[in-house]
């Protein structure tokens, strides 16, 4: 049975190379690039079932959104990958984790912006957060 690989991807370019590394290393893998629309700058969180009462950032947010999966699609047909694509909206981390632990993943690759000292401090780690509590191994790309 072949591995099914979660690559969080917001088409950064660590996200980029982290996708790029995922399938170089599971060559017989499944994948899914999930992005996770951040709701923590909004001042209202939607109910993506209400689409009516969605903010008109929620929107922006999610057009973004598809557009990065829209990315991260191409980049897997250039490889003759076939790749899932989701969204989530909440806290990055905590929505990458629950992701991982819902759904059949067996690895995580998730790219770093390689931040340190002051920076990681201030903006903090998604990546950091999602190697700590993972439920399955995680690889990071730099």
């Amino acid at each position: 049975m072949s591995p099914r690989i979660l690559v969080p991807f917001d088409d950064s370019e660590p996200a980029r190379d982290a996708l790029e590394y995922a399938f170089d290393l599971f060559p017989d893998g499944e994948f899914v690039a999930l992005a996770v629309v951040d709701t923590t700058s909004l001042p209202y969180i939607p109910n993506v079932a209400d689409d009516a009462e969605m903010s008109d950032d929620a929107r922006v947010l999610l057009d973004d959104a598809a557009d990065q999966l829209a990315a991260a699609e191409a980049i897997a047909d250039e490889r003759g990958v076939a790749v899932e694509t989701g969204t989530r909206m909440g806290t990055p981390a905590q929505e990458i984790l629950e992701y991982a632990e819902r759904d059949p993943v067996d690895h995580v690759v998730i790219g770093s912006h390689g931040r340190s000292g002051v920076a990681r401090i201030l903006l903090g780690s998604v990546t950091e957060v999602v190697v700590r509590h993972s439920p399955v191994p995680v690889t990071v790309a730099r």
